[in-house]
């Protein structure tokens, strides 16, 4: 059975639900994507690498993990830790912006914590490895120096790197680490999975052409660049742009770019090309933004990876 791991925060969230009311999930980029790839295939053997707390809360996001066939064999408890919150609010039309209380969030250790079970073999049966930018942001910089050299490790044990650098500027603060950060991944990842407005934040680049010349440049042998409700571009050897399907009533955008890499990185660890892994992700994305919440309900009409 192959294994992916996914290493990054999980956190409580909370989603308009009416006028007023708000509904409690558990939700967080990586772990929205460890989700959406278990979906696809479900022979996969998805794990969640991170920290959590030992407190109610926790206790209750770990079985909602196991609810949706998420191994937490690889995550960490820190007695006194607890998970991050964040609150979703729309705008008329379904975009979404966040507020966050995740300054005392237990998986922004997850660094110093996974170290001596990377280090020690833990994560070496990995067919993949993911982890994404907001997995770097939420470290210290000596934490995230130590990411990046663990990260190295995986690769050099035989996993397949997957990167999404899902850009959060408040979380950085200043856009020169997260730069940083990026042109440190690029390289060490097997693919790459931006979004156009990652790039065109980190670089300026206003052109989707150049964005993929640059990641070429960086030496990104395979990637993915997003371009929202447009499609995508992907590349491998050569550069292909898929059109997205088109979606009449966007609901929520929550989890759209999490859905794309899930369905993605399991059509291609299925061994198949990158640009029908690129159709299975568009596929998955239009279905989930008519959905609320990052987490969408399965689809009625059978598995994710034949959307």
């Amino acid at each position: 059975m192959k294994r992916a791991i996914c290493i990054g925060e999980c956190m409580v969230e909370l989603r308009p639900a009416g006028e007023d009311l708000y509904r409690r999930g558990f939700a967080g980029d990586v772990y929205n994507t460890a989700v959406y790839l278990k979906r696809s295939d479900p022979a996969l053997d998805v794990q969640f690498a991170t920290v959590t707390g030992a407190d109610p809360l926790s206790q209750a996001m770990r079985r909602a993990w196991a609810g949706e066939g998420v191994g937490d064999a690889l995550a960490a408890t820190d007695p006194g830790g607890r998970p991050g919150l964040y609150m979703i609010e729309l705008d008329p039309r379904g975009e979404r912006s966040f507020r966050y209380w995740r300054g005392e969030s237990a998986a922004r250790g997850w660094a110093r914590t996974l170290a001596a079970r990377i280090r020690n073999g833990a994560l070496d049966r990995a067919s993949l490895v993911y982890l994404s930018g907001i997995s770097l942001a939420i470290l210290t910089p000596e934490d995230r120096a130590l990411a990046l050299e663990l990260v190295a490790e995986l690769k050099s044990r035989g996993s397949l790197i997957a990167f999404d650098p899902n850009l959060r500027p408040a979380l950085w603060g200043d856009l020169r680490p997260a730069r940083a950060a990026f042109e440190a991944m690029a390289p060490l990842a097997d693919i790459l999975l931006p979004s156009q407005q990652d790039l065109e934040t980190l670089f300026g680049d206003a052109d989707i052409e150049w964005m993929a010349q640059r990641l070429q440049e960086l030496g990104a042998a395979e990637f993915a660049i997003t371009a929202e409700a447009q499609g995508c571009l992907v590349h491998r050897g050569r550069s292909e742009f898929i059109t997205a399907p088109r979606v009449e009533t966007v609901v929520d955008t929550s989890g759209a770019g999490d859905s794309f890499n899930g369905a993605y990185l399991a059509a291609r660890l299925a061994n198949r090309s990158p640009a029908d892994a690129a159709r299975s992700g568009l596929a998955l994305a239009a279905y989930v933004v008519t959905q609320t919440g990052a987490i969408a309900a399965e689809q009625p009409d059978g598995p994710f990876a034949d959307a």
